[in-house]
């Protein structure tokens, strides 16, 4: 984070590519497979989000994300954070879990918690403890 959230944008790539520039329906399972959990099979046994994601993948501009613009956070903007933000990471989260990361997390000591057993698909691969985990906090 470093001020911020660490975005490994060569990670990204590596996750996404080649599926992402060769959509068809056999290269998102291939790459649902990489961003879930090695157990998971919940985008494959639901035939509506995996069309999800075929079109995602299929539509996708990836001008669009060329606009984001990276912004610093400062010490103000971590103490908000702190009280109103809880993380929620992935055990298997190739895009999130990884070193650098978690020790942003904690050296700005922001909430959060590692999901056993998930990938970045986290809401629907542990759908019944991550909607625990955001009632928790809420209350």
């Amino acid at each position: 984070m470093s001020g911020g959230v660490t975005i490994n944008m060569f990670k990204m790539m590596t996750v996404f590519m080649p599926e992402a520039l060769f959509q068809s329906e056999k290269s998102t399972k291939k790459l649902l497979r990489k961003l879930c959990a090695p157990t998971s099979d919940v985008f494959e046994k639901n035939e509506n989000l995996l069309n999800h994601w075929n079109l995602l993948l299929k539509y996708f501009n990836n001008r669009s994300m060329m606009y984001h613009k990276y912004i610093k956070f400062d010490e103000q903007d971590f103490l908000i954070l702190r009280e109103k933000a809880l993380f929620l990471v992935g055990e298997y989260d190739r895009l999130t879990n990884y070193p650098k990361s978690i020790d942003d997390l904690k050296k700005n000591n922001l909430n959060f918690k590692l999901i056993k057993d998930a990938g970045h698909g986290i809401n629907h691969e542990q759908a019944d403890l991550i909607n625990s985990e955001i009632v928790k906090f809420l209350l």
